[in-house]
Formats: structure tokens, sequence, C-alpha cells
């Protein structure tokens, strides 16, 4: 079996939801490695964030925002996974695992995913994320 390095898997979900985003986190990366607190700002201020979780909060309570963030764990992370999510600017969110693997493996990993955001939209690149504008895009182009 020969290991691919960082496979894409991404899915769409209809909505945004921090309760979601730190729910797949924790499953995904239960030792994560917390984002920098200037990893991102609020629109038009510099006031940084006091938390991850605030972070998060502001992005999916704040309309026509759109920001991307990923998290590592740099310990019991065989598959060196990286959990991203890309909340969009129409309201919808992109999650993704970046991952070391085999096509089967990726392939079990965007199943799992795609049911645990109820979805039947997903797709699985190499290195490069999938390209799309927003959540719309993304559903047009991989449903």
């Amino acid at each position: 079996m020969e290991i691919i390095r960082d496979i894409v898997c991404q899915v769409y979900y209809d909505e945004k939801s921090s309760e979601k985003i730190f729910e797949l986190l924790k499953l995904y990366l239960p030792k994560y490695e917390p984002l920098n607190l200037d990893y991102t700002s609020r629109v038009g201020s510099d006031e940084e964030f006091s938390s991850n979780q605030e972070m998060i909060d502001y992005f999916v309570n704040t309309d026509n925002v759109r920001s991307t963030f990923y998290w590592n764990q740099s310990t019991d992370n065989p598959n060196k996974i990286m959990f991203g999510v890309n909340i969009t600017d129409d309201g919808k969110t992109v999650f993704s695992l970046t991952i070391d693997g085999t096509i089967s493996l990726a392939e079990i990993y965007l199943k799992d995913l795609k049911q645990r955001l109820n979805s039947d939209i997903g797709v699985i690149t190499f290195v490069n994320p999938a390209e799309y504008e927003n959540g719309l895009d993304f559903k047009t182009k991989y449903q």
C-alpha cells in the first residue's frame, strides 16, 4: 500500500455551527493544538480574540463573513490528520480532513465525515483543497 501525503477530504455542511465544529474537532483531534489568538481578526477591527471558542463563535454568528481554520495535533496522530473548517460568506461550512494515507483510508474518512454531517456532498482531492467561491458553489460543483 502506497502512502499518499496530503489527501484532502472535504464535505459540505448546510449551516454554520460552533457546536458542530468543536464536536468534530475533538472527535478527530482529541489533543488538538489551539490556534494562536491572532490567527484572524474581526472584520474592521484589530481586537484580538480571547479564546478559540470566541473566534469561531464570531464567524459563525456574523453574517456575510468568511474564514478558514486549520488545527493540527502533533502527538497520537498516525495519519497526520489536519482538521479544517471553511466558514463561507453565504452561511455554509465546508469541513475538511487532510491526511497522509491510502485512497481506501481517505474514502473511509470521507464517508465518516459525510455521515456525521448528514451530507451527501463531498470530494477527495490531493495536496490542494477543492476550489469554490462559497457554500452554494461547493454544493453545485461536488454534488
